[in-house]
């Protein structure tokens, strides 16, 4: 009888631990297929990181894989980025010519959405002529494109909406989700393009320095007037750079440097000492040390009130 009872209860037992173990890989099969139910998306900088990240939420799995450079417009995908993008749902772009990897990258073209499509005869020159041959055609030249669209807030807004049409498309269950989301964003940088205009507009005409040839669209959207320069924030002003900027303050009475970021406190000594301010204007197109996009464009907007002489 005591046999009889011990061998029951350890049957009761095994049927117990199976019934445990069915239900762990019911829940992991469950939770396996609806992470498998969570489009894979791609962006290539911080903007449309940030974009996809207000329009898709929870809704997508995000990847940055550039995240760590301060300028992503240099990144070189190493192979296991691409093998990752080649699984992707959706490769969203830039456009402009920002992605200069991708011509050394096997993608399909059905994961690729270029952002900037919608506004294609608006892009700028960059400054920068580019010279190569094609064959028996022999060499010519072309001048490069501009490919920090998104500081004009107005082109932001259209890769706002490229976004989230993509995102419908690959998702759409999720359309009224997307749809709600997309207007909050738009609506946020509407009232921000606004009011770099309205600070443009209202405030002096000063011909400003920029250290870096990225604010093309920046000055059209604003109506700034301005020189560039290939200045890095980090680099010792030399003894040739105060001479070029030397001539930009006699030419054009030049008093605010704007720089991509913070730069060395001895480089704005020295040009204080030549009657320029520097203030710092980010291009945002890597991940920030702190804040998100549209902090970092308030604080652009507070950089811009000062150079161009603006109460808050």
């Amino acid at each position: 009888m005591m046999r009889r009872s011990l061998l029951v209860a350890i049957l009761s037992n095994l049927v117990l631990m199976g019934c445990r173990n069915a239900d762990k890989q019911d829940t992991s099969e469950a939770l396996t297929q609806e992470k498998a139910s969570v489009p894979v998306v791609y962006v290539s900088n911080y903007p449309l990181y940030y974009f996809a990240s207000r329009i898709g939420g929870e809704n997508i799995d995000l990847h940055f894989p550039s995240a760590g450079l301060a300028d992503p417009s240099g990144w070189n995908p190493p192979a296991d980025s691409v093998a990752a993008m080649q699984q992707a749902d959706l490769i969203l772009l830039n456009g402009a010519t920002y992605e200069g990897w991708l011509m050394n990258v096997s993608l399909p073209d059905s994961l690729l959405v270029d952002t900037s499509l919608a506004y294609a005869l608006q892009l700028l020159p960059s400054g920068e002529v580019f010279t190569h041959s094609h064959g028996e055609e022999g060499e010519h030249s072309h001048e490069g494109v501009a490919s920090h669209t998104w500081m004009d807030l107005s082109l932001a807004a259209a890769q706002v909406r490229a976004i989230r049409g993509a995102l419908i498309r690959i998702q759409p269950a999720m359309t009224d989700t997307f749809e709600v989301n997309y207007q909050e964003l738009a609506a946020e940088l509407q009232e921000l393009h606004n009011a770099f205009k309205t600070t443009a507009s209202s405030g002096t005409s000063n011909h400003l320095a920029f250290s870096h040839p990225v604010y093309q669209y920046f000055q059209q959207a604003y109506g700034l007037k301005g020189s560039s320069l290939h200045w890095e924030p980090d680099t010792p002003l030399d003894h040739d750079m105060l001479h070029e900027i030397g001539h930009l303050k006699n030419d054009h009475d030049i008093q605010f440097m704007v720089w991509e970021g913070a730069p060395l406190p001895e480089s704005v000594q020295q040009l204080k000492d030549q009657g320029i301010k520097s203030i710092v204007v980010s291009p945002m197109g890597g991940m920030p040390e702190s804040g998100d996009f549209l902090e970092g464009m308030q604080w652009n907007l507070e950089a811009l009130r000062q150079a161009v002489g603006v109460q808050p």
